[in-house]
């Protein structure tokens, strides 16, 4: 008999805090979507290549749930072996066949080291930013041989 009542108290309190959940109108709360950052994914991208020459053109892909920032969208990073970052560079949507406000875009483009840099494992970094200000990234690792 305890049990019972103890249940049917739960409930009560239960059922008063999902009530007190909404405003004060009858319609109930809301859910709001957690935000999202921008995802970054390589397609068939290639994991060496020798210095002097290019790789082979891959796909970029990034998913931007609060849609492409207007300016300085795309980041490209590029570090040595050593980590010292040697390119930095920024690109507006339309450099990337994008459009300001697109939530899905891709790009190609390749990797390179020219004559005179170190061979070993370097690191391609693609960041992209939304209109909120909220980036994600994704990091290649490319094994540079002589």
């Amino acid at each position: 008999m305890q049990r019972a009542a103890l249940t049917v108290l739960a409930t009560g309190i239960l059922a008063t805090g999902l009530a007190a959940c909404g405003d004060s109108g009858s319609s109930g709360g809301s859910i709001v979507p957690p935000t999202q950052n921008p995802v970054v994914s390589f397609i068939n991208a290639p994991t060496s290549v020798q210095v002097g020459q290019a790789t082979p053109p891959f796909t970029v892909q990034v998913s931007v749930p609060g849609g492409a920032r207007f300016s300085q969208f795309i980041a490209l990073e590029t570090f040595n072996p050593s980590g010292t970052r040697v390119q930095n560079q920024f690109f507006n949507p339309q450099q990337v066949n994008c459009n300001p406000g697109s939530t899905f875009c891709s790009f190609t483009t390749d990797f390179r080291v020219v004559f005179g840099d170190p061979a070993g494992v370097w690191q391609f970094r693609v960041t992209a930013f939304d209109q909120q200000n909220r980036s994600g990234s994704q990091t290649l690792f490319i094994t540079v041989f002589q």
